[in-house]
Protein backbone atom coordinates (compact mmCIF):
# COMPACT_ATOMS: atom_id res chain seq x y z
CA UNK A 1 0.00 0.00 0.00
CA UNK A 2 1.29 3.16 -1.13
CA UNK A 3 1.60 5.94 1.61
CA UNK A 4 0.70 9.60 1.02
CA UNK A 5 3.84 12.27 2.06
CA UNK A 6 1.33 13.28 4.85
CA UNK A 7 0.77 9.46 6.23
CA UNK A 8 4.68 8.95 5.93
CA UNK A 9 5.21 12.17 8.23
CA UNK A 10 2.68 10.88 10.97
CA UNK A 11 4.56 7.22 10.76
CA UNK A 12 8.18 9.09 11.02
CA UNK A 13 6.22 11.44 13.86
CA UNK A 14 5.14 8.95 15.73
CA UNK A 15 8.93 6.67 15.44
CA UNK A 16 10.20 10.03 17.02
CA UNK A 17 8.33 9.60 19.90
CA UNK A 18 9.02 5.85 20.18
CA UNK A 19 12.22 6.24 20.28
CA UNK A 20 11.57 9.55 22.51
CA UNK A 21 9.86 7.53 25.15
CA UNK A 22 12.14 4.82 25.06
CA UNK A 23 15.13 7.14 26.21
CA UNK A 24 13.48 8.49 28.88
CA UNK A 25 12.52 4.87 29.99
CA UNK A 26 16.58 4.16 30.14
CA UNK A 27 17.25 7.89 31.37
CA UNK A 28 14.92 6.69 34.52
CA UNK A 29 16.73 3.08 34.73
CA UNK A 30 20.02 4.96 34.64
CA UNK A 31 19.11 7.55 37.55
CA UNK A 32 17.80 4.81 39.67
CA UNK A 33 20.78 2.86 39.27
CA UNK A 34 22.97 5.99 40.37
CA UNK A 35 20.79 6.44 43.45
CA UNK A 36 20.83 2.91 44.33
CA UNK A 37 24.81 2.83 43.58
CA UNK A 38 25.30 5.10 46.23
CA UNK A 39 23.91 3.79 48.73
CA UNK A 40 25.26 0.45 48.38
CA UNK A 41 28.42 2.22 48.55
CA UNK A 42 27.27 4.08 51.51
CA UNK A 43 26.72 0.82 53.11
CA UNK A 44 30.18 -1.15 52.23
CA UNK A 45 32.06 1.88 53.76
CA UNK A 46 33.60 3.25 49.99
CA UNK A 47 32.41 6.86 51.30
CA UNK A 48 34.77 8.48 49.54
CA UNK A 49 33.78 7.20 45.64
CA UNK A 50 30.45 8.88 46.44
CA UNK A 51 32.57 11.64 45.19
CA UNK A 52 32.70 10.61 41.96
CA UNK A 53 28.76 10.32 41.67
CA UNK A 54 29.00 13.72 41.42
CA UNK A 55 28.67 16.20 38.50
CA UNK A 56 31.82 18.19 37.62
CA UNK A 57 31.06 20.01 34.30
CA UNK A 58 27.70 21.64 35.28
CA UNK A 59 28.10 24.81 37.66
CA UNK A 60 26.11 24.67 40.89
CA UNK A 61 26.12 21.38 42.80
CA UNK A 62 25.41 21.40 45.76
CA UNK A 63 25.06 18.64 48.88
CA UNK A 64 22.96 19.00 52.08
CA UNK A 65 22.10 16.18 54.75
CA UNK A 66 20.47 16.36 57.44
CA UNK A 67 21.12 19.58 59.53
CA UNK A 68 24.80 19.83 57.80
CA UNK A 69 24.23 23.39 56.48
CA UNK A 70 24.79 23.13 52.59
CA UNK A 71 28.40 22.33 50.64
CA UNK A 72 29.08 24.07 47.51
CA UNK A 73 31.27 22.74 44.75
CA UNK A 74 33.01 19.42 44.41
CA UNK A 75 35.83 20.44 46.47
CA UNK A 76 33.65 21.17 49.21
CA UNK A 77 31.63 18.12 49.01
CA UNK A 78 34.82 15.89 48.84
CA UNK A 79 35.40 17.65 52.26
CA UNK A 80 32.50 16.33 53.89
CA UNK A 81 32.84 12.81 52.78
CA UNK A 82 36.71 12.52 53.81
CA UNK A 83 36.43 14.37 57.12
CA UNK A 84 32.81 13.98 58.71
CA UNK A 85 32.02 10.76 56.77
CA UNK A 86 35.09 9.13 56.54
CA UNK A 87 35.28 5.52 56.14
CA UNK A 88 38.10 4.99 58.62
CA UNK A 89 36.03 6.48 60.97
CA UNK A 90 32.48 5.48 60.48
CA UNK A 91 33.76 1.87 59.54
CA UNK A 92 34.80 0.72 62.71
CA UNK A 93 34.84 -2.64 64.36
CA UNK A 94 30.64 -3.46 64.99
CA UNK A 95 29.78 -0.40 63.02
CA UNK A 96 26.69 -0.29 60.32
CA UNK A 97 25.13 2.05 58.06
CA UNK A 98 21.97 1.24 55.64
CA UNK A 99 20.05 3.34 54.10
CA UNK A 100 18.13 2.24 51.01
CA UNK A 101 16.35 4.14 48.67
CA UNK A 102 12.94 2.98 47.83
CA UNK A 103 9.70 4.40 46.25
CA UNK A 104 11.12 6.78 43.41
CA UNK A 105 8.87 9.28 41.33
CA UNK A 106 11.47 10.79 39.19
CA UNK A 107 10.62 13.45 36.49
CA UNK A 108 13.04 14.15 33.33
CA UNK A 109 12.89 16.84 31.08
CA UNK A 110 12.46 16.74 27.38
CA UNK A 111 15.84 17.51 26.46
CA UNK A 112 16.78 14.61 28.52
CA UNK A 113 19.76 16.29 30.29
CA UNK A 114 18.28 17.03 33.76
CA UNK A 115 15.68 15.10 36.08
CA UNK A 116 14.70 15.47 39.69
CA UNK A 117 13.44 12.72 41.99
CA UNK A 118 12.45 12.11 45.63
CA UNK A 119 13.06 8.59 47.43
CA UNK A 120 12.05 7.05 50.37
CA UNK A 121 15.08 6.11 52.52
CA UNK A 122 14.50 3.64 55.73
CA UNK A 123 17.54 2.46 57.15
CA UNK A 124 19.33 0.92 60.10
CA UNK A 125 22.51 1.47 62.23
CA UNK A 126 24.99 1.50 65.06
CA UNK A 127 27.80 2.47 65.90
CA UNK A 128 29.67 3.30 69.70
CA UNK A 129 27.76 5.74 72.17
CA UNK A 130 29.64 6.68 75.45
CA UNK A 131 31.33 2.95 76.11
CA UNK A 132 28.69 0.59 74.41
CA UNK A 133 27.44 0.02 71.10
CA UNK A 134 23.63 1.46 70.46
CA UNK A 135 21.25 0.25 67.26
CA UNK A 136 19.19 3.14 65.50
CA UNK A 137 15.92 3.24 63.42
CA UNK A 138 16.29 5.65 60.45
CA UNK A 139 14.11 7.43 58.33
CA UNK A 140 13.98 9.81 55.71
CA UNK A 141 13.76 11.37 52.38
CA UNK A 142 16.39 12.22 49.19
CA UNK A 143 15.60 14.99 47.67
CA UNK A 144 17.31 15.48 44.06
CA UNK A 145 18.48 16.95 40.97
CA UNK A 146 20.23 15.25 38.34
CA UNK A 147 22.85 16.67 35.29
CA UNK A 148 23.34 14.50 32.50
CA UNK A 149 27.49 14.55 31.59
CA UNK A 150 28.99 13.04 28.31
CA UNK A 151 26.02 10.73 28.05
CA UNK A 152 25.93 9.49 31.60
CA UNK A 153 23.63 10.72 34.90
CA UNK A 154 25.26 12.38 37.73
CA UNK A 155 24.51 13.89 41.13
CA UNK A 156 23.54 18.01 40.86
CA UNK A 157 21.59 18.74 43.79
CA UNK A 158 21.63 16.17 46.52
CA UNK A 159 19.68 16.64 50.12
CA UNK A 160 18.24 14.15 52.45
CA UNK A 161 15.73 15.31 54.60
CA UNK A 162 15.71 13.22 57.79
CA UNK A 163 12.04 12.16 59.40
CA UNK A 164 13.79 9.89 62.24
CA UNK A 165 16.91 8.57 63.45
CA UNK A 166 15.74 7.01 66.62
CA UNK A 167 17.38 4.18 69.87
CA UNK A 168 16.27 0.96 68.56
CA UNK A 169 15.29 0.40 72.22
CA UNK A 170 13.34 3.96 72.60
CA UNK A 171 11.45 4.63 68.85
CA UNK A 172 11.12 8.21 67.06
CA UNK A 173 7.89 9.04 69.52
CA UNK A 174 10.04 9.09 72.57
CA UNK A 175 13.27 10.37 71.26
CA UNK A 176 13.08 11.14 67.11
CA UNK A 177 16.63 12.56 66.91
CA UNK A 178 19.81 11.10 68.64
CA UNK A 179 22.46 12.69 66.66
CA UNK A 180 23.26 15.84 65.00
CA UNK A 181 26.01 16.27 61.66
CA UNK A 182 25.66 20.08 62.46
CA UNK A 183 28.02 19.17 65.93
CA UNK A 184 30.26 17.40 64.28
CA UNK A 185 33.75 19.86 64.48
CA UNK A 186 34.80 18.02 60.85
CA UNK A 187 31.20 20.00 59.72
CA UNK A 188 32.10 23.49 58.00
CA UNK A 189 29.62 23.87 55.03
CA UNK A 190 29.44 26.83 52.81
CA UNK A 191 26.14 27.73 53.65
CA UNK A 192 23.42 27.27 56.62
CA UNK A 193 21.07 24.51 56.38
CA UNK A 194 18.27 25.25 54.95
CA UNK A 195 15.58 22.93 55.93
CA UNK A 196 15.79 20.58 59.10
CA UNK A 197 12.18 19.50 60.69
CA UNK A 198 12.30 15.89 61.45
CA UNK A 199 9.30 14.32 63.15
CA UNK A 200 7.86 15.52 66.28
CA UNK A 201 4.69 14.22 68.17
CA UNK A 202 3.92 17.61 69.37
CA UNK A 203 3.18 19.11 65.59
CA UNK A 204 1.54 17.74 62.35
CA UNK A 205 4.07 16.45 61.07
CA UNK A 206 4.08 17.21 56.88
CA UNK A 207 7.53 15.24 55.87
CA UNK A 208 8.80 17.18 53.12
CA UNK A 209 9.93 17.51 50.24
CA UNK A 210 6.23 16.44 48.12
CA UNK A 211 6.80 14.19 44.84
CA UNK A 212 8.47 16.62 41.95
CA UNK A 213 6.34 17.90 39.54
CA UNK A 214 7.31 17.45 35.88
CA UNK A 215 8.88 19.67 33.93
CA UNK A 216 7.29 22.74 32.41
CA UNK A 217 8.67 22.26 28.51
Amino acid sequence: MTMTLAQLEAEVKKLKEQVADGQRARDYIEIWKLQSLYAHLYHIGKREEVVDLFARKTPGISMEIEDSGVYEGIESIHRFWTGVFDAKRMMGAGNLALHMTVNPVIEINRDGNRAKGVWHSHGFCSFVRGESFKQFLCLGKYDMEYAKEDGRWKFFKFIYRLTFMCPYEKGWVEEPVTASIAGSPENVPDKPTTYHMPYSRYRINIMQPPPPLPYDD
